[in-house]
């Protein structure tokens, strides 16, 4: 896998995209940005693997907006990209990188064992989480936060969101981490960094979703930045098991910041926001003494 000089500004990115404007996405999608960014970093010797979800768009067959491979997996798309993988090491490509770009619904739900499963046997995968915290934007899934409303949960989802970078830091993987789009400069130099090891990678990328969650497609990049300053989502990484806070701000701004910028937050009470205020300093304290693995109570 080739990694690229290190980046130090928007202007330092490849001018080079690989994936056309003309996608029949929604307008705002937080998934497109990150694909786009890392496309651009990983360039034309990349084949994609994506699965049941609203990168689904990109590739409506005969069409395709992506100048590299795109291979659509509704069921199990780790698995296949798993075999691709050993396809290209018995080729003797291994200079080819297997870019698993793949939502939260795939990869927290149903998909979360074959990833397991990967991680264990070191299967050299990139493995992106383009994380809308919900199906296709709209349905509760287990990285869906506490209080928010999607078609399946009305009345506002009543569980905490799964960690899963933590869950994935327990495979002994070389590299985790957080991103989020409102940082692409921190999402890219993750990725670079992640290109450089063998065995699974794994980001958790936070891609809002103007559909689901409730605010007008300009303000994508506002809302990305407002969960990370809020503690709602912050952005880290594990690298060979030493963790570090990679965007810290110095205080947090208060949650309900966040809430009011969405419209999935709207049926909230009092005591919800209190409470999901109190759970994200709890678990910023942790993070900040770099214990990460304590799981605050719920």
């Amino acid at each position: 896998m080739t990694v690229n000089e290190p980046i130090e500004s928007l202007n330092d990115l490849p001018k080079k995209d690989f994936l056309l404007g003309r996608a029949e996405a929604c307008r705002g999608c937080g998934a497109l940005i990150g694909l786009k960014l890392a496309l651009k970093i990983m360039e034309k010797n990349t084949i994609v693997v994506s699965s049941f979800g609203c990168m689904t768009l990109l590739a409506t067959y005969p069409q395709t907006v992506l100048k590299v491979p795109f291979i659509h997996v509704p069921s199990n798309p780790v698995a296949a990209a798993s075999g691709i993988y050993h396809s290209l090491r018995s080729a003797g490509k291994e200079d080819i990188n297997v870019l698993c770009y793949i939502g939260d619904g795939a990869t927290y739900d149903s998909g979360l064992q074959s990833l397991s499963a990967a991680a264990v046997r070191k299967d050299n995968l990139m493995y992106i989480c383009y994380n809308n915290q919900s199906y296709t934007g709209s349905y509760t899934s287990s990285a869906t936060p506490y209080g928010a409303k999607t078609a399946t949960s009305p009345k506002g989802y009543q569980y905490f969101r799964k960690s899963l970078a933590k869950i994935m830091a327990s495979h002994n993987l070389h590299y985790v981490a957080t991103a989020s789009v409102a940082y692409p400069i921190d999402f890219v130099r993750k990725l670079q960094k992640a290109l450089s090891f063998p065995g699974v990678k794994f980001i958790d990328l936070l891609t809002p979703c103007p559909v689901g969650w409730g605010f007008d497609p300009s303000n994508t990049i506002e809302v990305a930045r407002m969960a990370v300053q809020t503690g709602a989502w912050p952005l880290y990484e594990i690298e060979n098991k030493k963790f570090s806070l990679t965007v810290a701000p110095t205080r947090l701004e208060p949650v309900e910041r966040y809430f009011i910028m969405q419209k999935r937050f709207s049926s909230l009470n009092k005591n919800e926001k209190e409470r999901i205020q109190e759970h994200i300093e709890k678990e910023w304290k942790c993070l900040l003494r770099k214990k990460y693995w304590e799981v605050s109570e719920y």
